[in-house]
C-alpha cells in the first residue's frame, strides 16, 4: 500500500493486528478485510484500498474455517469513507463475476475493470 510519508507503516501494522484481535476480518471463502477499527488514527488524505495475494494461506479464524489467501487492505480518512469502502466490497464480493476473478488471481486490468464495472453498476442504481 503506498501510504503518505507521514503514515508510520509499523503502526499501521499494530493498529491492524488489534483491530484483528478484536475478531477475525476473514468474510469467508479465503478472503480477509483487514482495517483499522477507527480510520481516522492514521490521518490520510484519501481512502485506499489493496489487493494481496498471499503465498501462504493464514489461518484467520474464518466461520468457514478456510485460511486466507486473498487480503483487501483499508485505509480511510474518515468513518463515512470507511463504511463506504466496507459497503462497496462487501457488494464486489458477492459479484460472480468479480469473485471468480479474484479467485484466479487475474491480472490487475481485469480486475480495475470488473471493479469499475460494479462501480458503474453502483452509481446507475442510485
Amino acid at each position: 500500500m503506498p501510504l503518505p510519508a507521514d503514515v508510520d507503516p509499523d503502526f499501521l501494522h499494530s493498529v491492524l493486528l488489534a483491530r484483528e484481535a478484536l475478531g477475525s476480518t476473514a468474510v469467508g471463502d479465503g478472503v480477509a478485510v483487514p482495517h483499522p477499527r477507527s480510520p481516522i488514527l492514521l490521518r490520510v488524505p484519501t481512502a485506499m484500498v489493496t489487493l494481496c495475494f498471499l503465498e501462504t494461506p493464514i489461518d484467520f479464524g474464518a466461520l468457514d474455517g478456510q485460511p486466507v489467501h486473498v487480503l483487501f487492505s483499508m485505509i480511510s480518512p474518515t468513518t463515512r469513507a470507511h463504511l463506504h469502502l466496507l459497503s462497496m466490497l462487501a457488494f464486489a464480493l458477492r459479484d460472480a463475476d468479480f469473485k471468480e476473478c479474484i479467485v484466479r488471481r487475474a491480472g490487475a486490468e481485469e480486475i480495475l475493470a470488473a471493479a469499475r464495472r460494479l462501480e458503474a453498476a453502483a452509481a446507475a442504481k442510485k
